[in-house]
């Protein structure tokens, strides 16, 4: 009886196993990586939902300055909007047009990035403290405070956000953990802020953790047709840096 050898058997089991493991490796190096976390988040920023007022206004300006920017446009009017209606857009814009009485009172729990023009809906929300806001008229520069952040779109110093003079809207003392861009020079101690922003979990001014990136925004309705090309770069940042939520 012939006796044959198990080694030419064992070496080759254990070349297919190599080869097998190797090609495991291969495919996971060149898998596209996980889509979690900011890369998520950032999957519908080109999409912008706007609330405006239901006679319409300045909206018009801001829709289409939105589209020439590669942002899909939806608009919806104050009465109508809810909170659940913002799910699968990357941010959402609330015209300073909009009756505050007629918006979704839990505006300040989307958990969609919300850019607000609207001092009063601001407030709400829990931005600012309850009628710590104002507008101002004749105004044609904003003074940038912290220039190295991306809401600051690169800007420095004085800035001039019109053409001719304009109206801007503020708030007041916003809460300790937001980021504060820009304000219209005032004296004393309160500070006319017309640009300031919430990274996500941070602690809005009643100390609650806001569940995505909000901004204010000053650009009253009516203002849009005065922007400068500054005054553009500033809009278009506080809308990119809202929608990116969380990242850069």
């Amino acid at each position: 009886m012939r006796t044959y050898s198990v080694r030419p058997v064992k070496a080759w089991v254990t070349l297919m196993v190599s080869i097998v493991m190797l090609g495991s490796i291969i495919a996971c190096s060149s898998a596209p990586a996980s889509s979690g976390g900011v890369q998520a988040s950032s999957a519908n920023a080109k999409k912008a939902m706007v609330i405006r007022k239901k006679e319409g206004g300045g909206e018009a300006f801001i829709i289409n300055h939105l589209k020439k920017q590669g942002y899909q446009v939806m608009d919806v009017v104050d009465q109508d909007f809810t909170v659940d209606k913002a799910n699968g857009y990357g941010v959402v814009y609330v015209s300073e047009g909009v009756n505050s009485s007629k918006m979704d009172a839990k505006l300040k729990t989307s958990k969609v990035p919300v850019v607000i023009a609207k001092n009063q809906a601001a407030s709400d929300a829990g931005l600012v403290g309850v009628s710590q806001y104002g507008d101002e008229d004749k105004v044609r520069t904003v003074h940038i405070l912290d220039s190295k952040h991306p809401l600051a779109a690169g800007l420095k110093d004085t800035v001039a956000i019109y053409k001719e003079e304009g109206k801007i809207s503020y708030g007041l003392h916003p809460g300790k953990d937001a980021v504060v861009i820009a304000e219209y020079p005032a004296s004393g101690s309160n500070k006319k802020v017309t640009i300031f922003g919430y990274e996500k979990g941070a602690k809005n001014i009643n100390n609650e953790a806001v569940p995505a990136r909000q901004v204010y925004f000053s650009l009253p309705t009516g203002e849009e047709s005065k922007l400068t090309d500054d005054g553009w770069k500033l809009f278009d940042a506080a809308i990119a840096w809202a929608a990116a939520n969380g990242g850069k």
